[in-house]
């Protein structure tokens, strides 16, 4: 088992590279260690797929830095590979809140961690860009202190359909990066040119976020543009859950039980998993 400081050191590694790793978001232990037997070079929680195992929707506040911090530690703990903490907003408005958070994600071994600054309030969103640098910088603050090779990533939440959208994600991005942040990430980045666009005003690495739909640029393709770091977010998850809403529908209305000849067998994954027998029959 590779130690904390070793992963921390090894993300931050990833991140100097030229070419763009690919960061999966397991939502759970079995699919964590899933992906690290497929060989990924990092994870990466997510917040929506966790939600989702609890029975909360994503984004109205149900999931507590506790519960964030505990699923960040099992998956921490099912893996040797660098993980990153989907910590949303950080659980708080304040910049003490955030340190809070922070502290808590290098506590739990995470290797680095996202803020973002949608603040969860219907009426006003996302956070004043003054408070939102007062957050970030906060966050480095705690971070250079505690775990200097701990990554943090900080995101711009905001659409980015038009001009005006896209002025504005560049100058979140750009003072968030001035603010210390190691790594920048604005989810509604889909266009090539707008990706272009951020890069070459903002000297940092990128994360791309590309577990949605109509999203086709090639890992290759996002390499090419420069981006560091491409992230599923919570698509893993939303392919397992509607594959099970899919089957469950399908028995239910049809009163077959075809939907089974497309799950897969346990030899697809059982090689990934632990257990005191390497294989055992299909059966319960």
């Amino acid at each position: 088992m590779q130690t904390i400081e070793r992963r921390r050191a090894r993300f931050a590694e990833l991140h100097a590279r030229p070419s763009a790793f690919l960061m999966p978001n397991p939502f759970d232990v079995g699919t964590a260690q899933i992906l690290e037997g497929l060989r990924y070079e990092a994870l990466a929680t997510t917040s929506a797929g966790h939600a989702f195992t609890l029975g909360f929707k994503d984004a109205e506040g149900l999931i507590t830095r506790d519960l964030a911090l505990a699923h960040a530690q099992e998956i921490v703990n099912a893996t040797t590979l660098p993980v990153n903490g989907d910590l949303e907003n950080g659980f708080g408005d304040s910049p003490d809140d955030v340190v809070e958070t922070i502290k808590g994600a290098i506590d739990v071994g995470l290797a680095g961690c996202s803020i973002e600054d949608y603040s969860q309030d219907h009426d006003a969103p996302y956070y004043p860009l003054d408070l939102a640098v007062e957050r970030i910088k906060a966050a480095v603050d705690a971070k250079n202190q505690a775990a200097p090779d701990f990554v943090l990533t900080a995101r711009s939440e905001a659409p980015v359909q038009s001009a005006g959208d896209l002025k504005n994600t560049v100058e979140r991005l750009t003072a968030f990066a001035d603010a210390g942040a190691d790594c920048i990430y604005a989810p509604g980045l889909v266009d090539p040119e707008h990706i272009t666009s951020v890069l070459s005003a903002i000297d940092k690495p990128l994360n791309v976020l590309s577990g949605r739909k109509r999203f086709h640029l090639t890992r290759k393709e996002l390499a090419d543009l420069g981006v560091t770091r491409v992230s599923i977010g919570s698509g893993l998850a939303r392919i397992a859950f509607g594959a099970f809403v899919a089957a469950a529908e399908d028995m239910k209305d049809s009163g077959t039980f075809g939907c089974f000849d497309r799950a897969s067998g346990f030899t697809e994954f059982d090689p990934f998993l632990r257990g005191r027998k390497s294989d055992h029959a299909e059966g319960g």
